[in-house]
């Protein structure tokens, strides 16, 4: 049984997330399942998928924005709690 875990991918700008979002789209294995704009220009992208696809949908990420230092932190969840996502305002994984 394969569980899904959780990634959240935060930047600096709308248009940070955008380029950064491109990247994390390189690695198949992971799902976009929406974005939080947390104020200040911030905002967090949230994907779903196996725990080694995230790592490196997140390094892919990173990678893409490295330029614009507008990189502000990745973290993996791996077992999210089933209703966390509706928490944040999500849909469930």
């Amino acid at each position: 049984m394969v569980f899904e875990s959780l990634g959240v991918f935060e930047t600096n700008s709308l248009s940070s997330s955008l380029k950064a979002l491109d990247g994390i789209q390189k690695e198949k294995n992971v799902n976009f399942i929406g974005r939080q704009l947390l104020g200040e220009g911030i905002v967090a992208l949230f994907i779903k998928g196996d725990l080694g696809a995230i790592k490196r949908a997140l390094a892919f990420g990173a990678e893409s924005i490295i330029s614009t230092n507008d990189f502000r932190s990745s973290h993996i969840i791996p077992l999210p709690h089933k209703y966390l996502l509706s928490i944040i305002g999500l849909k469930r994984i």
